[in-house]
């Protein structure tokens, strides 16, 4: 039976491309830290700075999971095609790995071994399973073989295989976290592809320079950086301002007011438990108000002032102090603004069906699913080839000052010119942020 997989020597790598979606609320970004970076306590001048913990980089915590599915040594070269901050989340982020072929033949000489590729599938399968078992703090802290400890143990464990006792604890009824160890995963890998044997062209390349396949090469292997030519990214606020207490009274009926009836929503001003770290929580006290009605965030001005941002400019207002990116010019193709009444059916899904089936309900089972009248969701959506440094956040930060009246539609377009960081508006959080997705022409995986 032949092999699936390319033969070839055991000492050689073959690459390989991601898809990894995660949660990026509970890591330190994509980027790996390095072993004092991350999942430890962070001293300064023999003082606890910090406590990480069980907190982890995605990347840091994809080499663990590599440790265990292809061992120590037999992969490197991770590459991301976008590194995230802390905080923001990734629907469809790509990365690369070297991993070299697993042996199955053992000769005299280590040269000699000859190996099988790993299979995609078994990649994405079984990072995906050590990405669930080290999800919990309990996993992080100990390899999940040696979860049980000998002071835990009952007697019926005395004699069992490791495998067997991780299972009868996975299997107990009582067992703590047993859905944490099982299902709960803030990382997880989509799909995988060996990459493309092609080249692509060094554009740094010095023809008066003698050629090196390290400092000066004419071409460079596929890589996942360089290779993308699309990205996506959405970023989510929920708005909300306030309703004056002269107007809600007036709706008020005579008989609400004299049994002093009032009601008062906290909805309005506080973030909601089920999206406080995937939305930036906007709350206008002092509202602009028109003849008719309450007015909040002004999205046609929002859209009109990203259009400036549409094309190819110089983005060094936007640019994020510590970019390493040579030129600050960048080509975007969309920005987009879009807002809708907020019923927790946002990217998420919170309670969508529920939602959908009351607008069917004409009988009135359903309750009425309660939420503030003034509660909008408001997604801005960035598509362009490449970014800088904090360039999105900043971005939208910019958009929501034009929303809120602060900045008018054309003001964007003179701090473009002005190419000045000091000009433009601040920074908007991390947790508000989502790369959507990160294309590689016809290259699919």
């Amino acid at each position: 039976m032949g092999h699936p997989y390319p033969i070839v020597s055991a000492r050689s790598f073959t690459r390989y491309a991601f898809a990894v979606q995660y949660h990026g609320g509970n890591c330190l970004g994509f980027t790996y830290q390095g072993p004092r970076g991350e999942n430890c306590i962070v001293y300064k001048n023999q003082t606890a700075q910090a406590d990480l913990r069980g907190v982890e980089s995605v990347e840091g915590r994809i080499r663990r999971a590599l440790d265990r599915l292809v061992g120590f040594g037999n992969y490197s070269n991770i590459q991301v095609s976008s590194r995230t901050d802390r905080g923001v989340h990734a629907w469809r982020n790509t990365f690369q790995v070297d991993i070299r072929p697993r042996s199955y033949s053992n000769s005299e000489t280590e040269a000699d071994q000859i190996g099988s590729a790993w299979c995609p599938k078994s990649l994405v399968n079984g990072l995906n399973f050590y990405l669930t078992r080290l999800s919990s703090y309990r996993a992080a802290s100990n390899d999940i073989e040696n979860n049980i400890n000998a002071s835990n143990r009952d007697v019926s464990q005395i004699g069992l295989t490791k495998r067997q006792r991780l299972q009868q604890s996975l299997n107990s009824a009582d067992g703590p976290h047993v859905h944490n160890l099982t299902l709960n995963n803030n990382i997880l890998i989509l799909s995988s592809a060996v990459a493309p044997a092609t080249s692509i062209p060094n554009q740094n390349y010095d023809p008066d320079v003698p050629e090196d396949a390290i400092t000066n090469s004419k071409n460079f292997p596929w890589d996942v950086r360089f290779t993308a030519t699309r990205r996506t990214y959405a970023y989510r606020i929920l708005h909300s301002y306030d309703i004056s207490n002269s107007r809600y009274e007036n709706e008020l009926d005579e008989q609400q007011l004299d049994t002093n009836i009032i009601r008062h929503s906290s909805a309005c001003y506080y973030s909601q438990p089920f999206e406080h770290d995937r939305v930036w929580r906007i709350h206008e006290k002092h509202t602009r108000q028109t003849e008719n009605n309450v007015k909040g965030l002004d999205i046609d001005a929002m859209n009109q002032a990203g259009q400036h941002f549409v094309g190819t400019h110089d983005f060094t207002s936007f640019r994020g102090k510590g970019c390493q990116r040579s030129s600050p010019i960048v080509t975007l193709e969309d920005v987009c603004v879009l807002e809708e009444k907020y019923h927790g059916n946002g990217a998420g899904g919170v309670l969508s069906a529920v939602w959908r089936r009351k607008l069917e309900d004409k009988v009135g089972i359903l309750p009425s699913l309660h939420t503030h009248e003034s509660l909008h969701l408001v997604t801005i959506v960035i598509t362009g080839k490449s970014f800088l440094y904090h360039q999105v956040r900043n971005m939208v930060a910019c958009l929501v000052d034009v929303g809120r009246g602060k900045l008018k539609p054309n003001d964007v377009k003179e701090i473009l010119d002005k190419r000045d960081r000091s000009c433009a508006s601040g920074m908007a959080p991390a947790q508000g942020l989502f790369l959507v997705d990160v294309e590689h022409g016809e290259f699919q995986f």
